[in-house]
């Protein structure tokens, strides 16, 4: 194989180190403060070459969230999708919560799991894209947040039809703010419930308890 037809390959690699590197840097010392040189060090790369596949340091910056916000969505939209099928179908005369509960809850349990698997760098990056929102914040809210929000608020508006949309709204943040938690609140939420690990054992009672908060939420008044 000649050198032309490795070429890609070459340049595949080294994208994806510096975008590993550049994840933990930008996590850990935040955007103003990341240090390219420090990137490429840790990519174990020269630093022209962050120009050359990024065009500088906010575009590297911006790779990092469009490469996760693709991952996550590897995880979510498979049950984004089923949701759409179930809103785009006939609503059902009575029982709602028959159709679509279990969808609602299928999201929440999809949340909950990437919570708990994501790249630890991840929670910190955005963490400080919330508090302090940008470029990065916006590629994020358009190609996740968003989009989990109103497939949450299609399901809630078919199973409390009486609500008006900024209740069912408001409804809709408090049910993935309590998965929230795990990413921002993890050290203390362990050891509050005195774990030291979640593990399988740990996570189904996760899963339960968020399953009937939600449940509970939705249904009971």
């Amino acid at each position: 194989m000649d050198e032309k037809s490795k070429s890609p390959a070459r340049g595949d690699s080294t994208r994806d180190a510096l975008l590993d590197a550049a994840t933990l840097v930008f996590a850990r010392e935040g955007f103003a403060a990341a240090n390219l040189r420090e990137i490429a060090l840790a990519a174990g790369v020269n630093a022209a070459l962050i120009g050359y596949h990024f065009g500088g340091k906010e575009g590297l910056y911006l790779a990092v969230f469009e490469r996760m916000t693709g991952q996550i969505r590897l995880v979510l939209d498979p049950v984004l999708a089923s949701i759409d099928q179930a809103l785009a179908e006939p609503s059902p005369a009575k029982a709602p919560a028959d159709r679509y509960l279990q969808p609602l809850l299928a999201l929440v349990d999809g949340v909950l799991m990437h919570m708990l698997h994501e790249h630890p760098a991840w929670g910190e990056l955005v963490l400080r894209e919330t508090q302090f929102p940008g470029a990065a914040f916006e590629l994020l809210f358009e190609r996740v947040i968003q989009r989990n929000s109103q497939a949450m608020v299609g399901l809630l508006q078919k199973l409390r039809p009486g609500d008006d949309l900024e209740r069912v709204r408001l409804l809709a943040g408090t049910l993935i703010s309590q998965v929230l938690c795990i990413r921002h609140y993890r050290t203390p939420f362990l050891r509050i419930l005195r774990w030291e690990a979640i593990g399988d054992r740990e996570l189904e009672l996760m899963r339960t308890q968020t399953r009937r908060n939600t449940t509970l939420l939705v249904l009971g008044d």
